[in-house]
């Protein structure tokens, strides 16, 4: 399941890096939301339309340390990634961030349910 998992979050990744809308739209649930950073808790068809209109534009992402531990109803996993991004126009810019994400398997197929999003 670890390797499921982990090319759940790379496929995640990747889909963010190439403004890949519809690939996101697989691997989220329905009910997911992206806590950012500044705490803000964005709904998932909000971020999946900045993505797609460039207001969110992920250049890189950058895999820098990956932790997954089985939780009662699914996984978490954690991911630590340099992520290279433009947000609402800000330049391009780098952070470190750690991306807090449940994941559970719904109808046989896993999707992220939430992604928390910090620095570290």
């Amino acid at each position: 399941m670890e390797n499921e998992l982990m090319t759940l979050y790379q496929q995640y990744n990747q889909a963010m890096t190439t403004a890949d809308v519809d690939q996101l739209a697989q691997l989220l649930a329905p009910s997911f939301t992206l806590t950012h950073m500044t705490g803000y808790v964005q709904p998932r068809s909000e971020w999946l339309a900045q993505i797609k209109n460039g207001q969110m534009h992920y250049f890189k992402s950058e895999e820098q340390q990956v932790t997954i531990k089985a939780t009662a109803d699914g996984w978490q996993l954690t991911g630590q990634s340099l992520v290279t991004a433009s947000i609402h126009g800000s330049g391009r810019h780098a952070w470190p961030l750690n991306t807090v994400m449940p994941i559970k398997s719904i109808n046989g197929q896993l999707q992220i349910m939430q992604a928390i999003v910090t620095t570290y």
